[in-house]
């Protein structure tokens, strides 16, 4: 059977808008149904040694599948955020000289508890809880929802 020159131009647009419907419907799909957090996904991670982490120093690490930072304060306490700017998902980076963190991006700053200093973010870093063990620095989430 031969294929005439519509035929072949109705199947090769078809063709076309379905591919670009996928493109346009699987973003959809995975920004309203969410993955699932594993059962089995650490909550606690070892992220370094006390001897290792100088004061006002940060050490940026991978914490349940996205970036975060553990800062040593020049006081000596502990404090880890969320590296992953809320305004579009940049990585922040840390700036030691006035305690704060700063979004390459598009300038979000945010001070060292997560709260927004300047847009255009609106939403605080996450924060995570800080444990000690020995010499050994833990990171944690506080409320984990089963």
């Amino acid at each position: 059977m031969a294929t005439n020159r519509r035929q072949f131009l109705n199947r090769v647009l078809t063709a076309g808008v379905t591919v670009l419907a996928g493109y346009v419907v699987y973003p959809v799909i995975r920004f309203l149904i969410p993955p699932s957090v594993s059962s089995d996904e650490p909550t606690k991670v070892f992220v370094t040694t006390t001897d290792e982490m100088k004061p006002n120093s940060a050490k940026f690490f991978r914490f349940l599948d996205r970036p975060a930072v553990l800062v040593r304060l020049p006081n000596g306490d502990y404090k880890a955020l969320s590296a992953k700017c809320t305004h579009l998902g940049c990585t922040v980076e840390f700036k030691p000289a006035k305690d704060f963190f700063y979004c390459n991006c598009h300038g979000s700053e945010f001070d060292i508890n997560g709260k927004v200093l300047k847009g255009p973010a609106a939403l605080p870093l996450p924060v995570y809880v800080v444990s000690l063990s020995g010499n050994k620095i833990f990171v944690s989430i506080q409320n984990r929802i089963a």
